[in-house]
């Protein structure tokens, strides 16, 4: 009868194993197939970091019962080699040091979705605004790379956010509007720099996707140009009653199984326009005659086909300084890293640190690049 039970614990448990496999390797094959299409096996990118957890579970398990279903999971787990290196860093954690080192360009990338202007997510209806700026001020950054960023019309008579950096000292700026509302505000993409700018350009995702525009600065620092490229993919616009029904799913409830439909062809519609949209930045990045650096919020995680794409030979800020999953957006789950500094192999990167600041659904990155 024991033996009989073991049996059966044993069936469960390869059972589990081979369904983590299953996926986990489904993870393996994102970055070369076609994601607007196979869109089902791109939401497995999602949840890589458990299954690879998960594999060391089993690893762990199946060494102890001396079993072959160990090195099953652990040949497995290496074949996942690139998605690992993609998605942890392994550097011992420390201190951003403020004080930035000479023939350093300090970046600052921030999603800032609008500025809290309303008071949306301050406690009594106070407003984040202040504390946003106020932190932005602090980082001394030589370029600052906005998504989201809003601004008012000159009719409404609040202090238009532009000129409200070029007092903080960065007269130079580039702002390109993605959508404009019935009041005149303005919303779209913004980079704005301490150093002259030499050209810029913006370039469309086309009408019907949901995405900001992409856009690029040259930058001249101390007789050397450098090109940043800042963008906002296309977002699964998830609102408040979405992250509602995800917590009714999370919990089994009935009400956010029938939510789930909605929640799935957000999912589908994202990674359908990503496809293409990460084809178009990856063009401008290779049609760049100097060094480049690429910041912005990609709405797509480092297992995915759009990250991989646009990599390629870039350096990513978080993984060369970096430690563990380095979370970059507030919700949904701690493993969520969409925002990214990435920059030509020319540069080294010094430092980097996520300001785990409450101020925006997105927290702010931080690097200083080396040229």
């Amino acid at each position: 009868m024991r033996k009989q039970a073991g049996n059966i614990l044993k069936g469960i448990f390869i059972f589990i194993n081979v369904c983590i496999i299953t996926l986990y390797l489904l993870v393996c094959i994102i970055p070369y197939i076609n994601t607007a299409k196979y869109w089902y096996i791109a939401i497995t990118g999602l949840i890589f970091p458990l299954l690879f957890f998960g594999l060391i579970f089993f690893i762990i398990v199946w060494a102890l019962a001396r079993s072959k279903w160990c090195w099953v999971s652990i040949i497995v787990l290496l074949l996942g080699m690139q998605q690992i290196i993609a998605t942890f860093a392994f550097h011992l954690p420390k201190k951003f040091n403020a004080l930035k080192k000479e023939n350093t360009l300090r970046v600052l990338q921030w999603n800032v979705r609008g500025w809290d202007e309303g008071g949306k997510d301050g406690k009594d209806g106070t407003t984040y605004r202040p504390l946003m700026l106020d932190l932005i001020k602090k980082q001394q950054a030589d370029v600052l790379c906005f998504e989201e960023f809003l601004e008012p019309s000159k009719a409404s008579g609040y202090n238009l956010n532009t000129a409200t950096f070029v007092k903080m000292g960065y007269p130079y700026y580039y702002f390109v509007p993605s959508e404009t509302f019935a009041n005149g505000y303005s919303n779209g993409v913004a980079i704005f720099s301490k150093y002259a700018i030499a050209d810029s350009a913006n370039f469309s995702y086309g009408e019907n996707a949901s995405a900001e525009h992409l856009l690029y600065t040259d930058i001249k620092v101390q007789q050397k140009t450098f090109r940043v490229i800042t963008t906002h993919l296309q977002s699964v616009r998830f609102r408040a009653e979405d992250y509602q029904s995800l917590s009714k799913i999370k919990h089994s409830n009935k009400d956010g199984l029938k939510d789930s439909r909605t929640i799935v062809s957000k999912l589908k519609r994202g990674y359908t326009y990503r496809y293409s949209q990460g084809e178009i930045l990856h063009q401008q990045i290779e049609a760049s005659p100097y060094p480049v650096i690429v910041c912005g919020d990609f709405n797509d995680v480092p297992n995915s086909n759009t990250y991989f794409k646009v990599k390629q030979n870039l350096r990513d800020a978080f993984l060369e300084t970096g430690f563990f999953i380095g979370r970059t957006f507030r919700f949904i789950s701690p493993t969520l890293r969409i925002d990214y500094i990435l920059t030509d192999k020319k540069f080294t990167i010094d430092q980097m640190q996520v300001m785990h600041v409450p101020y925006s659904d997105h927290y702010p990155l931080e690097a200083d690049i080396k040229y």
